[in-house]
């Protein structure tokens, strides 16, 4: 016989209740939630999650979601703590692992960004866009080899992502492999024709095969859809050179100048033009320029440590040039500076040092000894 206490049987019933009360709340404090997310309103969501978490432990979403509030609020480090805590209760949620990706991503931590897209793509092979952006931390982190291996599967998954084929493209080019990279490009260049981005790469793999003329056609239709497009102004110049178009050439390299007053490329190809014209005032002229706004930059960027990203060996070459036109117009002492200078970037250039060396040497003040 089974001895059944009236109040232990009241306390069942209590329990009972409670539970299902629990549930209601639960239940209830998640459709509020949602309902604000589904709005866009996170801050009215987070009361709602919170309270929906602290009832269930559990519930994997809610951190998730709580995760993207923090986000929003710039709040990272409570970001991350609730999406890994979401990937705690469920490691298979998917959303978290991207969601985490982003936040990494975001604050350039590229390659923790990628071991939870690694995660993703597991559970989902087809996901043309993880593929992608597993591209675009690779590269972001100089493993090329591996952002090509993932974005050629990203565009294998989806041909018609414009990104995807263009990031891919300027790897193949950077590698040498210009009929791949070209039959890509006619693809993506038939369903748009006007791709600046496509267009102006088109444009980059015929001026390396030499073939200017075409190259000047792709280039020039970059520039009608994109009209302040530096890089290809100073292509379009570049193959104006190549052609003997000087003047022409004079034009998109000042263009470019004129819209990019760092564009370094731009710099030097214009103040070589008159170089090799013997109008060494306007190579100085226009090479001191850019000297100045770049040693302005400098400064101002070394309070705040910043790199400006500028490739010191392009720098070295302009420097190296502005040496030869003081040196034209016998002013040595003026081209020893700036040959310094370049020698300061890189010391083992054997061809500056052998024209400082022919340079006259500076003359020195003589001190008298007698005394008055």
């Amino acid at each position: 016989m089974i001895n059944i206490k009236k109040d232990a049987l009241f306390n069942t019933v209590t329990s009972n209740q409670n539970t299902i009360n629990n549930h209601e709340n639960f239940e209830y404090n998640i459709n509020l939630a949602n309902n604000a997310i589904e709005k866009g309103d996170w801050n009215a969501a987070y009361p709602y999650l919170k309270s929906a978490v602290e009832m269930n432990p559990n519930y994997a979403q809610g951190y998730n979601h709580l995760g993207v509030y923090y986000t929003r609020n710039k709040k990272y480090q409570e970001a991350i703590n609730n999406f890994k805590k979401a990937l705690q209760i469920d490691f298979s949620l998917t959303e978290a692992h991207y969601n985490l990706a982003y936040l990494h991503m975001d604050r350039k931590e590229y390659t923790t960004a990628l071991s939870y897209l690694k995660e993703v793509v597991l559970v989902n092979p087809d996901d043309y866009e993880t593929y992608y952006l597993m591209g675009v931390c690779c590269i972001q982190s100089n493993m090329e080899e591996e952002a090509e291996a993932f974005l050629s599967e990203a565009y294998r998954l989806k041909p018609e992502h414009v990104s995807t084929a263009m990031k891919l493209c300027k790897l193949l080019i950077k590698k040498g492999d210009y009929s791949k990279a070209k039959n890509i490009l006619l693809y993506t260049h038939m369903s748009d024709p006007s791709l600046p981005e496509a267009n102006l790469l088109l444009g980059i793999i015929y001026k390396l095969q030499k073939k200017y003329t075409r190259a000047m056609d792709y280039l020039r239709k970059t520039l009608l859809k994109d009209k302040n497009n530096t890089e290809a102004y100073n292509l379009i110049g570049e193959c104006c050179v190549e052609t003997g178009m000087d003047k022409q050439a004079e034009t998109f390299f000042s263009m470019a100048i004129k819209l990019d007053c760092f564009y370094t490329e731009a710099f030097y190809n214009l103040g070589n033009i008159y170089y090799r014209q013997n109008k060494y005032e306007n190579a100085i002229y226009t090479l001191e320029e850019y000297i100045k706004t770049k040693e302005a930059s400098d400064t101002i960027n070394s309070l705040w440590t910043e790199n400006t990203g500028i490739d010191d060996k392009i720098v070295m070459s302009l420097y190296n040039l502005l040496g030869y036109c003081y040196k034209a117009i016998k002013n040595p002492n003026k081209a020893r500076a700036i040959w310094e200078k370049s020698l300061a970037i890189q010391s083992q250039q054997q061809d500056i040092k052998n024209a400082l060396a022919e340079l006259p040497q500076p003359l020195h003040k003589r001190i008298s000894l007698v005394i008055d």
